[in-house]
């Protein structure tokens, strides 16, 4: 699924931590929740989607999104 999502030029850095939860800094424009679903659904990440995409604020670290995702079982 990671490398999937890193094929967008709009994520850097994606890391995903044990919930499931990932974290990406964005590139020249955040990009939107469809194009990331389309983006798995193509990329035969059957049945994953990305449920929310969120601006948080993490320490020493320009501004990173999170994504929470559904359906990996």
């Amino acid at each position: 699924m990671r490398d999937i999502l890193e094929k967008d030029k709009n994520i850097k850095n994606l890391i995903f931590d044990t919930t499931g939860i990932g974290y990406f800094e964005v590139g020249k424009k955040v990009p939107e929740l469809a194009d990331l679903n389309l983006a798995l659904s193509k990329g035969r990440a059957g049945g994953v989607t990305i449920s929310r995409l969120t601006e948080v604020d993490m320490p020493k670290a320009e501004i990173i999104y999170e994504l929470a995702i559904s359906g990996l079982g």
